[in-house]
């Protein structure tokens, strides 16, 4: 559903459209995946841009080794989950910035080829997210770490998306909707529907962004987002 995305803004891009404080030194990525991290924007503090680990351990996990999939949360039944129903009613959710997101259909010859997602309007943008975090029993460190809601894909990214799902893209106005501390659930949880795919571009690009990483060293370099020459980019 959405286990890659990028975030290959510099803070100063990053602070003309959310203008809060950032925490530490932050590294475009050009291929951001689960256990790495990501910059999020919580309800509990909307001044500050933090960074977070991508993929939710929850409070009561024994350690910080993800066992399952805990970095997509189905939007439609999350109100139903004993792990993140806790996390909407106490208002633990969060913006998960992005400027583009991969998805993967098979070819012909049945290998994945990877597409990018963009949006039109603006390079960034936000996903809805929830966060956790999680303290070592021993050292007391406070881990924080998110996931990414996710929705029906709309047809662009249904094409594409064998599941037919997509992540949860948000428009400024949802943002502050999503952030609200005061606002009912269920006026909270109405933003999370399929982003306009009119307002939205895909682009076929190498399969070299299938690897997180190549030979023990990162694959994360602008060059992952030259498209190819094809006729199935929209």
């Amino acid at each position: 559903m959405c286990a890659r995305y990028t975030l290959t803004a510099e803070e100063k891009e990053i602070l003309k459209t959310h203008p809060h404080q950032i925490q530490g030194e932050w590294t475009p990525n050009y291929n951001l995946a689960i256990t790495q991290k990501g910059l999020v924007i919580t309800a509990d503090e909307p001044d500050i841009i933090q960074q977070m680990s991508f993929g939710i351990v929850p409070h009561f996990a024994d350690s910080l080794k993800l066992t399952r999939d805990t970095w997509n949360i189905k939007s439609e039944t999350a109100m139903e989950s004993k792990l993140w129903r806790p996390l909407l009613v106490h208002h633990k959710t969060c913006l998960v910035m992005a400027d583009g997101f991969y998805e993967w259909k098979k070819d012909q010859r049945g290998e994945q080829q990877p597409y990018r997602f963009t949006v039109k309007d603006r390079k960034l943008f936000c996903f809805a997210g929830l966060w956790s975090q999680w303290v070592d029993p021993e050292t007391k460190e406070a881990f924080r770490t998110y996931g990414i809601l996710t929705t029906e894909a709309n047809p662009l990214v249904a094409e594409i998306h064998v599941k037919k799902r997509m992540p949860v893209i948000l428009t400024k106005t949802e943002e502050e909707i999503w952030l609200s501390k005061t606002l009912s659930l269920e006026s909270k949880m109405s933003v999370l529907d399929p982003f306009p795919q009119e307002l939205m571009k895909r682009v076929q690009v190498g399969k070299r962004v299938n690897a997180v990483s190549t030979l023990k060293k990162p694959n994360n370099d602008s060059d992952l987002l030259l498209p190819l020459n094809t006729d199935d980019d929209a």
